[in-house]
């Protein structure tokens, strides 16, 4: 188990990409044990064409729907960094900022949960372990309100 979600994590680098991957996986594993429809050619085939051999042979008919329950439930044991963005990053975007937390945070298994917030200025906030840190340019300006409310009152005389 540990090895295939070693696997998926490799080049996994957030919450959305984990269950889509592991959806993906399953869907796949079932229609090649059980029939079915085979999936469309499109960048998520190509993830699953990098993946190992050697993990596919993991899997048989017995056991995909246990090991697929598990890997489901596994999302409750990763580390997960929940960082709020002003736009949605793209997947080049969204690999290099989760390998540079993973280095950052020594955690080769973590995730980062994506948050939309456009009501943030530049920048970013994050929540780990229950503690939010907002670095936007927006809770800067809000420390600096009476500073600059009082400046521009001073111009404006």
């Amino acid at each position: 188990m540990d090895e295939i979600l070693t696997a998926i994590l490799k080049d996994t680098y957030s919450l959305t990409q984990y269950r889509n991957r592991v959806r993906l996986l399953k869907a796949y594993l079932v229609q090649s044990f059980f029939g079915g429809n085979p999936l469309p050619e499109n960048q998520d085939t190509l993830w699953l064409k990098s993946l190992p051999q050697t993990l596919f042979q993991k899997f048989t008919k017995d056991n995909v729907y246990e090991i697929f329950t598990d890997l489901e439930k596994s999302i409750n044991n990763l580390k997960v960094l929940t960082m709020h963005l002003a736009f949605d990053p793209d997947e080049a975007s969204l690999n290099e900022l989760g390998a540079h937390a993973r280095t950052t945070l020594a955690s080769p298994t973590l995730l980062l949960d994506i948050k939309l917030n456009p009501n943030l200025i530049a920048g970013a906030a994050f929540s780990w372990k229950g503690r939010l840190r907002d670095y936007s340019l927006k809770s800067k300006l809000e420390e600096k309100r009476q500073e600059l409310s009082e400046e521009f009152r001073r111009f404006l005389r």
